[in-house]
């Protein structure tokens, strides 16, 4: 504020000058004509009619002058911003430069702001800003857009990989008598498994579009989340494939814990968070489930002691198109966990990971009581 104060007090000293020049040199100016066309013409009238025309007239006349010469101050800062603001519009983010490649609102002399364009000194740094923010928003856009591409690619080759095993194995088992029971059971748990990878994949597919579809709404209903959860766990527990992990549940067996959730899409998260836990770790992994109340918050939280996740990982987990490849043979879509955070916030609540490489990771739901 002081500065422009220092600048408008300077465009007042300097106007002033120029108005006291010009009149002193219409003044004299004035003079000598008036008393040469006396002297030429002889006439006094037409010298006095022209005499009382300038003295009507003068000050409009100084003021057009000093318009004139003070305008480009204060119309070229704004024809630069609106050519900026053009160059925005097509896609370009650089401040428009002059012959020499500098922006034109830098001094070549002092690399700093010019003079003339410190009163707009506010409106070229949030152009400044704006050209940044539309540069990084741009970078971000293309680099989706490249993600995109290759998560699309992943999917198609996630479902030509388990519907190449079917068609074998179908077409192994249509060869009667070739085989033995032994490995006709073989073979066909080997189908139902990729099936239902299959069918794991459509169904993350279908939660994504149907979670990005227009007033999409859940409907919750107040149950026992414990029950729902020990539900889950025991299931797991059973699956003699997972024989090899150990899941717990710390809470009290009798423990009870009323809360209003959507059963299916609550149980869908933790399907994938055990899923993601159980996949990611070697046998002999122990993953340990705790819920909390307190206050006025519910917190879920599913640890394990495990392989851990690099930081780069963790801090992406649970973006829709990022896959951690580094970790392990990919054998799913990659939606799992950002499906996770869209039924978590889906119930108003937040989640967040801790990882270490080496001593496991922590995944902790926060719902609102």
């Amino acid at each position: 504020m002081k500065l422009r104060l220092k600048l408008i007090l300077l465009f007042l000293i300097h106007l002033f000058i120029v108005v006291n020049v010009i009149y002193l040199g219409f003044a004299l100016l004035n003079s000598v004509s008036l008393d040469l066309l006396s002297r030429l013409s002889g006439e006094v009238t037409v010298a006095d009619r022209i005499g009382r025309t300038i003295a009507e007239y003068h000050t409009v006349i100084i003021f057009l002058l000093v318009v004139l010469s003070y305008s480009w101050i204060l119309i070229s800062p704004i024809l630069h911003i609106l050519e900026w603001i053009h160059l925005l519009a097509n896609g370009q983010y650089d401040e428009p430069i002059d012959k020499k490649g500098i922006p034109r609102s830098i001094s070549r002399r002092r690399g700093k702001i010019k003079y003339t364009f410190v009163l707009y000194k506010g409106v070229i740094d949030h152009l400044h800003h704006l050209s940044y923010t539309l540069e990084q928003n741009k970078k971000a856009r293309e680099e989706l857009e490249t993600m995109k591409r290759e998560w699309v690619a992943d999917i198609a080759h996630d479902l030509k990989t388990p519907l190449s095993y079917v068609k074998g194995y179908s077409s192994m088992l249509l060869e009667q008598g070739q085989w033995h029971e032994t490995d006709q059971r073989k073979f066909i748990s080997k189908i139902e498994e990729q099936a239902e990878y299959m069918e794991h994949l459509l169904l993350d597919l279908n939660d994504t579009f149907r979670f990005e579809a227009p007033g999409f709404t859940i409907v919750k209903q107040k149950q026992d989340i414990l029950a729902s959860i020990r539900e889950l766990l025991i299931d797991y527990t059973n699956n003699h494939t997972l024989a090899d992990h150990q899941i717990q549940l710390l809470n009290d067996p009798e423990e009870k814990m009323m809360y209003a959730f959507n059963g299916p899409f609550l149980q869908r998260a933790f399907v994938n968070i055990l899923g993601n836990a159980i996949q990611h770790n070697p046998p002999q992994t122990t993953i340990k489930v705790h819920v909390q109340r307190m206050y006025d918050r519910l917190t879920i939280q599913i640890e394990d002691d495990g392989n851990g996740m690099s930081p780069d990982t963790a801090a992406h987990l649970f973006e829709r198109y990022y896959n951690g490849r580094q970790q392990s043979a990919r054998k799913s879509s990659g939606l799992g966990m950002s499906i996770v955070k869209q039924l978590v916030e889906a119930h108003n609540g937040t989640i967040e990971v801790e990882s270490e490489e080496g001593k496991g990771t922590v995944v902790k739901i926060t719902l609102p009581y």
